[in-house]
């Protein structure tokens, strides 16, 4: 398990292929084989993860695109992406 800071850099496994299924995102691990999906803002997060973000920046961006208070969101952002890196679906940088 990783340590994640505000300034943690995090970006999408390139060993993922994805694809939008009726607002949720279904994943591959290519080289595990096993299968993930993400539903919710989980989406909108992943969307955000095509290039290098911070907790600060994926923080900041959703609490603008929705009624939610920061820390509340940087807490289930924190718990969103540490699954993501646990699962090999997304990497520090």
């Amino acid at each position: 398990m990783s340590h994640l800071a505000d300034n943690s850099r995090v970006i999408r496994s390139p060993d993922l292929i994805a694809t939008e299924m009726d607002g949720d995102i279904v994943m591959m691990h290519v080289s595990s084989g096993q299968y993930f999906g993400i539903s919710g803002v989980g989406p909108r997060l992943w969307a955000l993860l095509e290039r290098p973000m911070t907790i600060e920046q994926m923080t900041n961006t959703i609490v603008s695109e929705y009624k939610i208070d920061e820390q509340t969101c940087r807490g289930d952002i924190l718990i969103f992406v540490q699954a993501l890196l646990d699962q090999g679906a997304a990497q520090t940088i």
